[in-house]
């Protein structure tokens, strides 16, 4: 099909938002400063559309028709597209991820809704919108966090490079390391960092596996000791027994060396 486009002014009643806008709230501020700027220069660049049926599905330009509607414009101008349904969705989502004032979020969720819509796998939507297939599912799994985490992560103005380090949590994780990071306003190699060390495994402590030689080592060690001893002029009781478990050993040390002189004790 060769796509043609035309420019024409069409009443605001007769145009519908493209259904692969995932965008129904606008900010406030930013909705009065384009209000103002319609009301003073009016409406310099044209939406875009297509028609069916003498109707109008939008392809971009949202905002600006939102904002006709607020100044109640009868008529708002239009470059008319003819373009496919998959080509709609496409040129929707590519402007809904370019979009400043759209955060990551909302992004993700423009692409997930391409994707649903045309029965895309994740190569053929990055090959549509001109993205990596890692991106689109870096993008995509944004979307595992809780409506909380989502809010938690946009009201403190973190990053989507901080949201990713945040997914490798597990959600009972999130919420606290999030509040953690915002405390410490840690960036986001700081915040890699931090998330590194809650998942890094903890290391266990094994008990040592002692063999036949350690074994031998310390029955030496205490014949050492009887030599010693031995040697220092005591004469210590030493008797060795070996069982099942294993070596048994009961030694009794005198007080008092072998040819010691006993103390005499004295009566009043």
């Amino acid at each position: 099909m060769e796509n043609k486009s035309e420019f024409k002014m069409i009443e605001t009643s007769k145009i519908s938002p493209c259904p692969y806008q995932c965008r129904y709230l606008y900010k406030r501020e930013s909705m009065e400063q384009l209000i103002n700027s319609i009301k003073e220069n009016g409406i310099l660049q044209p939406l875009t559309a297509t028609e069916k049926d003498g109707e109008y599905e939008l392809i971009a330009g949202h905002r600006r028709l939102f904002a006709a509607k607020m100044l109640k414009m009868e008529k708002v101008p239009v470059i008319v597209m003819e373009k496919t349904r998959e080509e709609i969705a496409v040129l929707c989502t590519v402007e809904n991820i370019h979009r400043e004032e759209l955060n990551f979020f909302e992004q993700a969720m423009a692409i997930k809704l391409l994707i649903d819509q045309l029965g895309l796998t994740q190569v053929q939507a990055g090959q549509r919108l001109s993205l990596t297939q890692s991106a689109v599912a870096n993008k995509l799994k944004l979307l595992h966090f809780s409506k909380e985490i989502m809010y938690l992560i946009i009201k403190n103005n973190l990053t989507e490079r901080h949201a990713r380090a945040i997914s490798r949590l597990e959600p009972e994780k999130q919420k606290k390391a999030i509040e953690h990071i915002i405390k410490n306003n840690l960036n986001v190699a700081a915040t890699d960092k931090y998330i590194d060390n809650l998942i890094k495994p903890k290391k266990i402590k094994r008990k040592p596996i002692i063999k036949i030689k350690d074994v031998r080592l310390f029955t030496n060690t205490i014949t050492k000791a009887i030599g010693i001893m031995k040697n220092a002029g005591f004469s210590p009781v030493f008797n060795q027994n070996t069982t099942e478990e294993g070596i048994e050993y009961n030694i009794i040390i005198p007080f008092e060396k072998e040819n010691a002189p006993h103390k005499e004790h004295q009566t009043s």
